[in-house]
């Protein structure tokens, strides 16, 4: 009798993960444990140099860990080769330089590029770049050059070409660090429909207002977990997040700056409208 898959286990599961580059002196992440289920939305965050590239890099299978207890994803062991090179199939990583994976002469072919290397047949690759390129609003740009794109269009179509091949986890590296306001709203947007379809999604992110909204935040300093809880516990402690170097929402910041001039309001709101809605209720 065969067992039917556990569906309650999670899609990636670490479990004292270790990572050193060849010739440093110290771990670049060292003894990190981290579980992320069907559907969750988990903030990565710290400052820099604190290991959070390089663990979206591992997750996606793209390196090896140095050691760990448990390194999987979707099933796939991450310590081995031929399981990195399956894991790379369940789950879609998108840095923060969309320059960095477009690849062909324009927009549709580059949706295209991992299935025709999956060799999917050519009537399902026009039928899912078709759906890829009017999910993401890329329809009137099909046939423009990448580089011709503005910096929220070359996102959108990495993120396209990327979710083009079906995954189980979706990884981002800072996808909006390279952004203007505008298409950084573009890339949240498309980010925020997928989670909502059921997609987990692992974000890695310096932009602290875009942690706000995750299921979880984990926050990493110098490789190791410093912190792992909602966004309310972490942001409540102002201390770590100053040690952390991470920073306050906007919507913190201003209510400890209205506070230092007497304008206490009941908890730390952490957006906007939470913050309009503190001052409305104080005294």
């Amino acid at each position: 009798m065969t067992s039917s898959p556990d569906e309650t286990a999670p899609l990636l599961d670490i479990r004292g993960l270790h990572y050193r580059y060849a010739g440093a002196s110290a771990d670049a992440l060292a003894d990190l444990d981290l579980q992320v289920h069907e559907g969750e939305l988990v903030a990565v965050v710290g400052a820099n140099g604190s290991g959070k590239s390089t663990l979206a890099r591992l997750l996606g299978g793209l390196e090896k860990p140095t050691a760990a207890r448990l390194a999987r994803a979707c099933g796939h062991d991450l310590l081995a080769d031929d399981g990195r090179i399956a894991a790379r199939r369940d789950v879609g990583v998108l840095f923060q330089n969309p320059e960095n994976q477009l690849v062909a002469q324009c927009v549709e072919d580059d949706v295209a590029f991992g299935l025709e290397n999956l060799a999917w047949p050519p009537a399902d690759i026009r039928r899912r770049v078709d759906e890829m390129l009017a999910r993401f609003g890329l329809e009137e740009l099909h046939l423009r050059e990448p580089h011709m794109l503005s910096g929220g269009q070359k996102q959108r179509t990495a993120l396209a070409g990327v979710i083009a091949v079906p995954r189980r986890v979706l990884v981002l590296d800072e996808p909006t660090a390279m952004l203007d306001p505008a298409g950084r709203d573009e890339v949240l947007a498309a980010v925020r429909e997928l989670h909502g379809e059921g997609l987990a999604v692992v974000y890695v992110t310096q932009e602290m207002d875009e942690a706000v909204g995750a299921d979880r935040v984990v926050a990493l300093e110098r490789g190791t977990e410093a912190y792992a809880g909602d966004a309310d516990g972490l942001f409540a402690d102002v201390a770590l997040v100053r040690r952390l170097g991470l920073g306050l929402p906007a919507a913190g910041e201003l209510a400890l700056a209205l506070a230092e001039r007497g304008r206490g309001l009941r908890g730390l709101p952490l957006t906007m409208d939470a913050l309009l809605e503190a001052l409305g209720g104080a005294p």
